[in-house]
């Protein structure tokens, strides 16, 4: 049965932790919003709809997807934050565990867009924000193949805009930084990484950077208040980078540094032993 709410219904991706967590919890408190949050697991003490979703799968996308448009009728807007994150060297990490990444952090998001956009374009209406990261503007050394999939989700962006305009829907890619979240984690390394490899002293420094960056970030609700002022907007722009002024920093100098320049100094910084 459709309840037919005069309140904006968004659907929130990877809601049980991390920035999806944060940003859920923040878009439930606007009166304007109604949201649905979806995810493998349901977090303990939410006030918004849980949606049993995996990401990874395609009949549990749909069935999630038409959970939400049989009780309201519609989806006004997409935020998709479902993601993870996989770390080694390229040399050493398996096929299978690249495949794995792609199959949650990029084809993941296809197919949560291909489960809304039928209806969005029936209604003429509708706001996608996809969550890549700013990895997916500066590929990070031993995270190379979750780089790959932020950096993918910039190339779908680009195109799907273009395709859904006429139909009045808008999409965009927020590239976060480092956020304070249990994301570090959950990082799974490749299962082919040996201890003893000659990359084993430089791929140790850079995930305690990493590490430290990410205890040191921002706090997640600063995130999901950016994704609510993207949200109030009239307009969606095509990008928007959202991090620690240092982290934004490394983003101009990328855009103006010569490549070797730039990569000797991110080499230096992150992960030279």
């Amino acid at each position: 049965m459709q309840t037919h709410t005069s309140k904006t219904v968004i659907l929130v991706t990877g809601s049980s932790s991390g920035l999806g967590l944060a940003t859920a919890d923040r878009l439930a408190r606007n009166p304007a919003y109604r949201v649905y949050g979806a995810s493998r697991t349901e977090p303990k003490g939410h006030v918004w709809r849980q949606v049993p979703m995996d990401v990874t799968d395609d009949a549990s996308v749909t069935h999630g997807v038409e959970m939400i448009l049989e009780a309201e009728g519609r989806i006004d807007a997409l935020v998709h934050c479902a993601g993870n994150s996989i770390a080694g060297p390229v040399e050493t990490t398996s096929v299978e565990d690249a495949k794995a990444q792609f199959e949650t952090n990029y084809f993941g998001a296809l197919r949560v867009v291909q489960a809304v956009l039928p209806r969005m374009r029936e209604r003429r209406s509708g706001k996608i924000l996809l969550v890549g990261s700013i990895a997916g503007i500066i590929s990070l050394p031993f995270q190379a193949h979750y780089s790959a999939t932020k950096f993918a989700l910039d190339g779908l962006t680009e195109a799907l805009r273009m395709e859904i305009a006429p139909f009045g829907i808008e999409a965009m890619v927020v590239h976060p930084g480092d956020y304070d979240t249990a994301f570090g984690y959950h990082r799974r390394m490749g299962a082919r990484f040996d201890g003893a490899s000659p990359y084993a002293a430089a791929f140790t420094k850079a995930m305690q950077f990493y590490d430290e960056a990410e205890k040191k970030g921002g706090a997640p609700d600063a995130f999901a208040r950016k994704i609510e002022q993207l949200l109030a907007r009239r307009r969606l722009p095509g990008k928007s980078i959202v991090g620690l002024p240092l982290e934004l920093a490394g983003v101009w100098a990328k855009s103006v540094l010569p490549a070797r320049v730039f990569e000797q100094l991110f080499r230096l910084a992150y992960y030279t032993p």
